[in-house]
């Protein structure tokens, strides 16, 4: 009996307000909160919702991405004074093979699980090459903001900077990988063997790159319940400044400090639980 009375106050003093605990439950006082903040935060990366994600929506279509890619890549090539690529069909197909593999053998990377390069899909539609290159993303929702990461990545940038090149192929389209939506984009440089005795003369080019992580693309996508979460954290936050007004602890400045910290901190959790991770390779 004695014990769950006892087991009654606890309760009362970690959710009901009421005198006792100056009507500021122990369970939603600030520095609870803000633990509660940082769970949050933790699950959505745990939970993969986070990193690696994209958005479910593209700001373009993909066939305006793939236009708009070409034409940014010929910018940059143009600031080099490097003379521009054309749009390969052949190069566009095999960038769409890739593309669909990736998505049927839910891998993202250069190589397949089962091995299989890109350079197979290049050579399966006919494309003898001298030279080749392969540049991927993963999450952008638009192609500026693709060709931006790309030239903030040396290995990137020297495939779109190389002179050696003088077609390029692309494709971009949404599925599934792991189970949750993104956005992948292929893009393919190439330039094809010009006879067989120059052909002779000629190396054939794979560039290939290392991971790059890049931060971009502010997204709502499948994380609205945890914005929800967020927000009653935040109002009880709110309810518990109040409080810590009505009774004076204001005038306690370090009460004070450690309210407005928990405030800080709770904004910049929404922030990170905002940011949205892309990727290119």
């Amino acid at each position: 009996m004695k014990k769950s009375k006892s087991n009654k106050l606890i309760f009362k003093h970690l959710f009901i307000p009421h005198k006792k605990n100056g009507y500021r439950p122990h369970a939603f006082r600030h520095r609870m909160l803000t633990l509660y903040s940082f769970v949050l935060l933790s699950s959505q990366v745990l939970m993969g919702v986070t990193y690696y994600s994209g958005a479910s929506l593209a700001a373009e279509t993909p066939k305006q991405m793939q236009s708009n890619i070409i034409s940014l890549t010929n910018q940059e090539r143009g600031k080099s004074n490097i003379s521009p690529l054309v749009e390969s069909q052949t190069l566009d197909k095999s960038a769409q093979d890739k593309l669909k593999d990736m998505f049927t053998n839910n891998y993202w990377d250069h190589v397949s699980p089962t091995g299989v390069e890109v350079w197979s899909f290049i050579e399966k539609n006919n494309y003898e090459y001298s030279f080749a290159g392969e540049n991927l993303a993963r999450g952008f929702i638009d192609s500026r903001s693709v060709v931006k990461a790309w030239m903030a990545s040396v290995s990137h940038k020297k495939n779109i900077l190389n002179s050696n090149y003088n077609e390029i192929g692309i494709a971009a389209g949404e599925g599934k990988l792991n189970g949750k939506p993104t956005i992948l984009i292929v893009q393919l440089f190439g330039t094809e063997k010009p006879n067989m005795v120059a052909a002779a003369k000629l190396e054939t080019t794979k560039v290939e790159s290392k991971p790059v992580l890049s931060r971009a693309n502010l997204t709502i996508n499948e994380r609205i319940p945890y914005f929800m979460m967020w927000i009653v954290i935040f109002i009880l936050l709110i309810f518990d400044g109040v409080m810590i007004r009505r009774t004076g602890l204001h005038k306690n400045k370090s009460q004070l400090f450690q309210f407005r910290a928990a405030l800080i901190v709770n904004v910049l959790v929404l922030i990170l639980l905002s940011l949205n991770y892309v990727s290119i390779t």
